[in-house]
């Protein structure tokens, strides 16, 4: 089997040359990147997808790689992958908005089986997995979801995302269900 990865956002995603952080949140003159904590999802569940023997297709495996958005599933689709993963994060304009959800376009059987897994291994606040077949990397031919991992802006869920040991975790259970 073979999955594409897509960790959102980055380089080119919305305008040719222009690095797209996605959502941002500042706080102890720190900024956090949706499009960096996304990366770091991306790689680390390559490599667990890598680890069990299947191949991988990444849209991008670095802040320089450029894949404007509108492309993305097609260009996992001429790699030959069956299903594929978009990770991202969620954000709000109030830090309270919290918990994890998977969106989908027709796949809401897949997209229900790794919310509930998500939920579980998490513990954040169970947003459900919705139907957006307006999204653009949504448009796939095949299995795919866009996983909303957690809001930047909410203490709770980003410290849980930005863990080491809770990011295997999680890598570890989305492979466990795509690979099912």
């Amino acid at each position: 089997m073979k999955i594409a990865i897509d960790p959102g956002h980055g380089m080119s995603n919305k305008q040719p040359g222009v690095y797209d952080p996605g959502a941002m949140h500042r706080e102890n003159g720190f900024s956090y990147q949706e499009a960096d904590i996304a990366l770091r999802y991306g790689l680390s569940l390559r490599d667990v997808i890598r680890a069990r023997g299947h191949q991988v297709f990444m849209t991008r495996d670095d802040a320089t790689d450029h894949m404007p958005v509108g492309k993305r599933a097609a260009a996992a689709k001429a790699a030959g992958c069956q299903t594929l993963v978009s990770l991202h994060l969620n954000d709000a304009e109030v830090d309270t908005a919290h918990g994890l959800e998977v969106l989908y376009r027709d796949d809401k059987v897949l997209a229900e089986k790794l919310q509930a897994r998500l939920v579980q291994v998490t513990g954040l606040r169970d947003r459900g997995a919705k139907p957006r077949p307006d999204l653009a990397v949504l448009k796939f031919a095949g299995l795919a979801v866009l996983v909303e991992l957690g809001f930047i802006a909410n203490d709770g869920d980003r410290n849980t995302l930005l863990d080491p040991a809770m990011r295997e975790k999680i890598c570890e259970a989305i492979a466990d269900i795509v690979l099912s």
